[in-house]
């Protein structure tokens, strides 16, 4: 029988797993390199499959000064900074004559030293999208005891809107549980346990049924181990949901450190699966030269664009 746990405060008890899990975390996330990890997307949209999609996630640590939200440009004492570790989530695919290209960013706090902001806990997130039609941005961050957040539409009825909601230290946003599932920092859930957490819904499914922000219950849970064939090799897996609504995500993330997401299938029938991961500088390859690491990245050269 499954366990369900309601939370009262964010996964902190659970991600608070000892210096074992700290040392790992340190000696891979603070190397000088970036996780990219590209895969093949399918992605519904206009009540469609467009299978000819990549999705790419970025993961990397940085500061981010506390004051402001954002990376400094220089270096700050401790009190005034926070580590996070940020993803940048990119979606490009087509539908018919045009291209859409989608990016969400999501900052997690992985300091340790901040007692008052929960280990994981959502930072800041924003999003764009562009499309033929034009440009929408939105940005989320955390305040003391609010999410902050504004939305640019090229949408009359959206306008430029601006919203707050409380978190009471627990609420999250969605685009942080990709963040969140990979337990980077420790186990949070056993398998075959569940737990209950707030959280404001996705940019980009907002995006694509056109609703406003809103704080939603999610239900997240994690099943048994299982063991998966992928394009970059077979390893052992174990397999997140989470239930928002009736609408549930599953994301399958590989058992070893550093718990990869391997694959996924969103609500509306979204899905992927990894075809490649590397760890790389990526901000210092950005001669022609260096061309040819998105091969090794399966991602299209610039003569194929």
């Amino acid at each position: 029988m499954k366990k369900h746990v309601c939370m009262s405060t964010i996964l902190v008890a659970a991600l608070l797993s000892g210096s074992a899990h700290a040392d790992r975390f340190e000696s891979l996330w603070y190397d000088g390199n970036a996780e990219i990890s590209t895969y093949r997307l399918s992605e519904m949209r206009y009540g469609q499959a467009r299978e000819n999609g990549r999705r790419i996630m970025v993961f990397v640590t940085e500061p981010m000064r506390l004051s402001t939200n954002i990376k400094p440009d220089v270096k700050l004492p401790d009190e005034e900074k926070i580590d996070v570790i940020k993803l940048n989530d990119l979606r490009k695919f087509t539908t018919g004559i045009y291209e859409y290209s989608v990016m969400t960013s999501v900052f997690a706090s992985v300091d340790e030293s901040k007692e008052d902001i929960p280990l994981m806990g959502t930072m800041k997130t924003s999003f764009t999208s562009q499309e033929w039609c034009g440009t929408v941005f939105e940005r989320m961050v955390r305040n003391d005891e609010t999410y902050d957040g504004v939305l640019y539409s090229y949408f009359e009825s959206e306008g430029e809107t601006t919203y707050v909601f409380p978190h009471n230290k627990n609420a999250e946003s969605e685009d942080n549980l990709w963040l969140i599932v990979r337990e980077l920092k420790g186990e949070i859930l056993k398998p075959g346990d569940s737990k209950e957490l707030p959280v404001v819904l996705s940019s980009w499914t907002r995006r694509k049924r056109h609703e406003p922000p809103r704080v939603a219950t999610a239900v997240l849970k994690k099943g048994g181990p299982q063991k998966v064939s992928t394009a970059i090799g077979k390893m052992d897996a174990h397999t997140f949901t989470w239930d928002i609504d009736g609408n549930v995500t599953t994301v399958v993330v590989e058992k070893a450190y550093p718990h990869r997401i391997l694959s996924f299938e969103e609500p509306d029938g979204s899905r992927g699966e990894i075809i490649a991961s590397r760890r790389e500088t990526y901000w210092e390859q950005t001669k022609n030269k260096h061309q040819k690491l998105r091969k090794k990245l399966e991602l299209p050269r610039e003569e194929e664009m």
